[in-house]
């Protein structure tokens, strides 16, 4: 007669089940929606503003907190230096810390926070990599 070993039997005892169960909303939250579809908005330009970087016509030198050289604030290419400035230097840094206090809160009250907390944090690189690109570019004047 064969038996099994001792490990693949069941237990006689049940396992307790889990008190906490997640259950879907049935209404959609817009407001959430609302706000991821902005930081994704956010997001795709910060990463596609070093492409638009390269059409603008810097002529010699690089030029920051102002229209670019030949260009009025109102040309395409001014607009897109100034919102490329404004979301790297203000808009990124002030959701982030947004983000991660909504992280906080959701962490002290016993909810998910990591969602929010990576997504401040990727605001704050996001913020860093703009302003260390500008650094960069500030510094490399002498590049040809």
């Amino acid at each position: 007669m064969r038996t099994a070993l001792t490990f693949w039997r069941r237990s006689s005892v049940s396992a307790p089940t889990s008190p906490r169960t997640l259950h879907r909303p049935d209404e959609v939250n817009w407001m959430h929606i609302a706000i991821k579809f902005a930081l994704g908005l956010i997001l795709i330009g910060n990463f596609a503003a070093p492409f638009m970087a390269r059409a603008q016509n810097l002529g010699t030198s690089p030029q920051f907190g102002q229209a670019v050289q030949g260009q009025q604030a109102t040309t395409v290419e001014g607009t897109v230096l100034n919102i490329v400035n404004w979301g790297c230097n203000v808009i990124a840094p002030v959701i982030a810390v947004a983000c991660l206090g909504v992280a906080g809160w959701h962490f002290k009250s016993g909810r998910g926070y990591l969602g929010w907390g990576v997504t401040g944090v990727a605001l704050m690189v996001i913020s860093g990599l703009g302003r260390m690109a500008e650094g960069f570019i500030t510094q490399a004047q002498g590049i040809q």
